[in-house]
């Protein structure tokens, strides 16, 4: 039910920045709880309850001030578990042909807003429109706090560090408190008029978008402050010399890998630090090196990747080497002289899905990387 509060004094001198609340009863908290409760999940349950209400309370309010709308939510990000415990935020619900995503908060008093990158970076879940659902479950009621269209939020994070925790904080006033906006957006605005990236068809980008969003990234931008020989937190790796000058240090059991760099002609800096790793894939021992660097750029990282095979041995026939980013499969290599070897770059922003796949597909290992010093 919606509540106006220009018919309710007492709510409006409660609550001053709300145009309107929406009372959440009891059948609809109970649908919220059953939501929840289905997708069956350990952890982050309290998270997925108060993205149900926003789900069901913005149902509601819709219903209630135009009901010849409705909410196409087959597809919503809340009832895929992966999704849903990575993004605290409600993505692919569809208003006609109008894509929308909901950001629960709790309280309606909160001054900033986080926002998952992933709303934003990722084009299966960019939404057409925004809104911000704060909660009061306390007091049963649900309110819209304010709306931003995808062009002007991606405008107000250009200049943003994206947090530890893969989010953004905007102050509330990003979003426009006048939400009977939105409803003349969606019965007279062409969705052609909000330009969203394009939605990826590749199965490999989408299989590698769970891994992405379900992982904690391995921060390799704290290799540079390691010392030669340490353990990598978070990985079954350690660090060892990534340069010519010691390369009688290097383990006789490891391929030498600036044989390999030189036949490729690249230049390691001496800053860079190497991460070796022993992988074993389809019952296959694999070796990766994994090297880091500041570029001299601000803010900006590379990432070389060499997959080799012990000495004496070599890589299984048709094994690949895969790396996405939040967007799209950015390379994918194959094997060439007994060595997969790929380089890129990226600000200190961006992460990295490394995925090693058997030729057959059955098998794979994944590690996401960040740089952040």
């Amino acid at each position: 039910m919606t509540n106006y509060l220009n018919e309710q004094p007492m709510a409006m001198k409660s609550f001053p920045g709300l145009q309107e609340t929406i009372e959440l009863e009891a059948e609809q908290k109970e649908e919220a709880l059953q939501i929840t409760n289905r997708l069956a999940v350990e952890k982050g349950q309290l998270a997925l309850y108060f993205q149900a209400l926003a789900l069901v309370a913005f149902e509601d309010w819709l219903k209630n001030r135009e009901p010849s709308l409705s909410v196409e939510k087959t597809e919503a990000s809340l009832f895929n578990p992966d999704y849903a415990q990575a993004i605290n935020a409600v993505c692919n619900l569809r208003v006609g042909e109008f894509k929308i995503c909901l950001i629960p908060t709790l309280g309606f008093s909160d001054e900033l807003v986080t926002i998952p990158q992933a709303v934003l970076a990722v084009p299966e879940f960019a939404a057409h429109f925004y809104l911000i659902i704060g909660i009061e479950d306390e007091l049963d009621l649900a309110a819209i706090r304010g709306v931003a269209r995808y062009d002007q939020l991606a405008a107000d994070i250009a200049g943003i560090a994206v947090q530890a925790d893969g989010s953004y904080e905007l102050p509330v006033t990003s979003f426009s408190p006048k939400i009977e906006e939105v409803l003349v957006y969606l019965q007279c605005l062409s969705p052609a008029t909000i330009k969203l990236p394009a939605v990826s068809t590749n199965r490999d980008y989408l299989e590698d978008l769970r891994e992405f969003l379900s992982q904690q990234a391995v921060n390799a931008g704290q290799w540079i402050q390691s010392k030669v020989g340490e353990l990598v937190q978070g990985l079954d790796g350690q660090l060892i010399p990534a340069v010519s000058p010691l390369r009688q240090r290097q383990p006789a059991t490891m391929v030498d890998i600036n044989d390999i760099l030189d036949d490729r002609n690249i230049e390691v800096p001496p800053e860079a630090r190497v991460r070796f790793q022993d992988l074993n894939l389809a019952g296959k021992q694999l070796h990766l090196f994994t090297f880091v660097w500041p570029l001299a750029t601000e803010n900006e990282w590379c990432l070389l990747l060499i997959l080799t095979a012990p000495p004496e041995e070599k890589l299984p026939p048709g094994v690949r080497l895969r790396v996405t980013d939040f967007q799209e499969v950015i390379v994918e290599e194959q094997l060439q002289n007994d060595y997969i070897l790929t380089q890129i770059e990226g600000n200190h922003h961006e992460k990295f899905l490394v995925t090693i796949i058997t030729a057959d597909g059955e098998e794979k290992k994944t590690i996401l990387f960040e740089f952040r010093p």
